[in-house]
């Protein structure tokens, strides 16, 4: 529970960040979305079998479904994505990589 807490404020301080400075400064061209982007290595560094990047996928979803002020896309549409992000990413790393395990 203490995990989900502090994921909890640092998703909500990045998404205030993305959304407030780094939206009026683009990067080559282009908006990048650290929202995904800390998801995405939370689910990498993480265990496959943990539970916190399910969570971080669907409160940087919801985070940026709250933020974001594009009109044309449905509220939920960001919490789809990275809900569909995170299985994906679990899925890889649960059939396809192994793991290194400790012998002693």
């Amino acid at each position: 529970m203490r995990k989900v807490i502090i994921l909890l404020f640092f998703l909500y301080i990045l998404v205030l960040v993305q959304a407030g400075f780094f939206a009026h400064f683009p990067i080559f061209g282009f908006f990048p979305n650290f929202i995904f982007i800390f998801v995405i290595i939370i689910n990498i560094f993480e265990k496959p079998k943990d539970k916190l990047g399910l969570c971080a996928g669907f409160l940087g979803g919801f985070f940026l479904d709250i933020f974001s002020l594009s009109n044309n896309l449905f509220f939920g549409f960001y919490t789809l994505i990275s809900l569909f992000l995170v299985i994906c990413i679990k899925f890889i790393l649960m059939r396809y990589v192994q793991l290194p395990t400790e012998s002693r």
